[in-house]
C-alpha cells in the first residue's frame, strides 16, 4: 500500500532554491521514499520526542523523515546538508 508524503515548509523552501534539474532528482527520490519508505533509509535515528526517524542521505543532502503507520504517511521533517556543497 502506498503512504501519503508530507513535507515540512522549511525543507520545502529548500527545496525550492535548488536549481529546477536538482529539484526533479528530489522529487523522484520524494517519490521512492513514499513508496518504499524503509527500503530508502540510510540509518535510523532519534528525534527529539523519542520517535525513531529515518534519514535518507541524497544528492549531498540527509533527509529526515518519519514513518507514520497509523496514517499512512511519509512525513519529511529536515533537509541538512551533508557537506560543505552550496545548492547549485
Amino acid at each position: 500500500m502506498t503512504y501519503r508524503l508530507l513535507i515540512d515548509l522549511t525543507a520545502l523552501d529548500l527545496l525550492m532554491r535548488l536549481p529546477s534539474v536538482r529539484r526533479r532528482r528530489f522529487i523522484e527520490h520524494f517519490h521512492r521514499l513514499r513508496n518504499h519508505p524503509r527500503g530508502n533509509s540510510d540509518y535510523r535515528d532519534t528525534d527529539v520526542h523519542g520517535r525513531q526517524v529515518q534519514v535518507s542521505v541524497f544528492d549531498g543532502f540527509a533527509l529526515y523523515y518519519w514513518i507514520d503507520e497509523a496514517d499512512r504517511h511519509v512525513k519529511i521533517l529536515e533537509i541538512i546538508a551533508a557537506d560543505n556543497r552550496d545548492l547549485g
